[in-house]
């Protein structure tokens, strides 16, 4: 993507951000992440690189025109928290869950300093898996996502 508003991508990126990060780097990225909304649902368009031409690499498409939304962070181990319990409601007593976390979500985690915390939660509620670069769902790519298979009893 080479321009954002008429602007420099990666400098229109960092102003709406309203930080001003010393790098502009994948820890930078997943704090931040760039949103777009389809079907009345935000997904995530997260951010490989700032090249030195002032454009911005995405891990997916990015088509020109769409409109662009910078994410807030939000509580993630409240987050996990109630999607143990959602899934519970659903499927019963938890015997495994077989998780697959955007390794953009372990870098945010790291920078928030939760890494000790969620691995916890993991651990507490049978959530065994991997780090992956996103998820296909349907026709689209999705980054910065936990998805899952809960095996119930």
């Amino acid at each position: 993507m080479f321009e954002i508003n008429a602007a420099p991508a990666a400098e229109e990126y960092v102003r709406l951000t309203g930080q001003s990060p010393e790098v502009l780097d994948a820890h930078f990225f997943a704090a931040h992440p760039p949103m777009v909304r389809t079907g009345g649902q935000y997904h995530v368009r997260s951010i490989q690189s700032a090249n030195p031409d002032g454009s911005l690499t995405f891990y997916c498409a990015i088509d020109s025109g769409v409109v662009l939304t910078v994410g807030e962070p939000i509580d993630r181990i409240e987050w996990m928290r109630e999607l143990v319990e959602t899934v519970s409601r659903e499927v019963g007593t938890i015997d495994h869950v077989i998780g697959f976390d955007c390794v953009l979500n372990r870098l945010d985690a790291e920078d928030r300093q939760i890494v000790r915390e969620l691995s916890r939660l993991y651990v507490d509620n049978k959530i065994i898996g991997f780090n992956t670069y996103g998820e296909q769902f349907l026709a689209a790519h999705m980054n910065q996502t936990f998805s899952g298979l809960a095996i119930g009893r």
